[in-house]
């Protein structure tokens, strides 16, 4: 018979009430509870073999509301969000078939860069999370678990988590950012070379 482990209606209680929060509130978290967060975000799994040595190939960045690095990656959200709907915009425009059957898509979207961004954006934490592209193709799985990781230690520590989506089929917003030169640039990163995706926490 298989011993069921003492932790796991801890756990069940856990992912249970594990969500995603559309408003914070603006009252600043301790910063061991942020460390908290990242630290089970380190212990995601990841292929060993793919980077050998290299001590570094996962990184976190913390964003602390109202900081001068916080207000520089708002502003590279908002204007990547609003370049997006732009790009779509013309992608349908004059072509009225494409205009009626895309049209709750592209309301969804717009919702998202009026409300959705600005809700993420004015958490009081933002966390960026990179790892660096390897043969195997597998990153962006592997920072999905390294996020699952951290909501459900946000949730335990009861606090808010929200990834950085745009609500048009949970687009991500940030994890086809790698190639701007911005956003590497405000990182320290060069484009291209990381997968990147990120949270609001709260």
């Amino acid at each position: 018979m298989v011993k069921v482990n003492e932790h796991n209606p801890v756990m069940d209680k856990i992912i249970k009430k594990r969500r995603s929060i559309r408003g914070f509130k603006e009252e600043k978290l301790p910063k061991e509870l942020i460390e908290e967060i990242i630290r089970v975000g380190m212990l995601a799994p990841y292929d060993s073999s793919a980077f050998g040595d290299v001590k570094d190939f996962r990184r976190f960045f913390v964003f602390e509301k109202d900081s001068a690095n916080s207000k520089k990656l708002v502003s590279i959200l908002e204007n990547n969000a609003k370049d997006r709907l732009k790009y779509v915009e013309s992608l349908i425009k004059g072509k009225p078939f494409m205009k009626s059957k895309f049209q709750t898509p592209m309301n969804l979207l717009r919702i998202g860069v009026d409300k959705c961004v600005s809700g993420v954006t004015n958490a009081p934490y933002i966390i960026i999370v990179v790892e660096l592209r390897n043969v195997s193709p597998d990153e962006h799985q592997t920072l999905a678990q390294v996020l699952e990781n951290m909501r459900l230690k946000a949730t335990a520590l009861n606090l808010g988590f929200q990834l950085i989506l745009l609500p048009c089929g949970n687009l991500s917003l940030i994890t086809q950012m790698a190639g701007d030169e911005d956003l590497m640039k405000l990182l320290g990163l060069p484009i291209r070379k990381f997968a990147i995706n990120g949270c609001a926490i709260s």
